[in-house]
């Protein structure tokens, strides 16, 4: 819980939300409280207070909660250049987080679906990390689109995402790596 009696901690919160927001940068951190209740301030404070940090802390609330949605957190890794994203993972060993947060990388559209041309930009990623170099040439994205794309519909499904990326001896055997 915060008050005014902690006043310049509540600026230095206010700032740090404002900066994360604006630059689209994650923040994790736990509180006791849901963000609008974390800022206690009396009626009487309001009434008597000029201080700014009471109308800035509602924006701050907001901004918290607006940066937990899907849409803010796949912005967030959309605008990462491919190379520094997949430098943060393990492809060798990836988790369910770390298939999740791929997911929203390369749903580009949030159809909940990759498409062949959202496909090829993650397949040209994991060639830019392990070869160097974004050359995907047509056969081997071909052979890549074949064993990943299951059920033969030309879309990507979740489930054949996990597959693929789960065994990283087939996308290396398949990518050539």
């Amino acid at each position: 819980k915060l008050s005014l009696q902690e006043r310049d901690q509540v600026k230095r919160f206010i700032t740090l939300v404002d900066v994360f927001y604006e630059k689209h940068l994650k923040l994790v951190c736990t509180a006791a409280r849901d963000p609008f209740t974390l800022f206690e301030v009396s009626e009487a404070d309001k009434k008597n207070s000029t201080f700014d940090e009471i109308f800035a802390w509602d924006r701050t609330a907001s901004r918290l909660v607006d940066m937990q949605s899907v849409k803010y957190l796949s912005e967030v890794v959309r605008k990462m250049e491919g190379e520094q994203f997949l430098g943060q993972l393990n492809l060798m060993c990836l988790g369910d987080e770390d298939f999740l947060e791929m997911w929203r990388r390369y749903d580009c559209d949030s159809s909940g679906e990759i498409d062949e041309q959202e496909l090829r930009v993650m397949l040209e990623d994991i060639l830019e990390k392990h070869k160097a170099h974004r050359n995907l040439s047509d056969e081997t994205f071909a052979t890549c689109l074949a064993e990943i794309d299951q059920d033969n519909n030309g879309m990507i499904s979740f489930d054949e995402f996990v597959r693929f990326l789960g065994d990283f001896r087939l996308v290396s055997s398949t990518m050539l790596l």
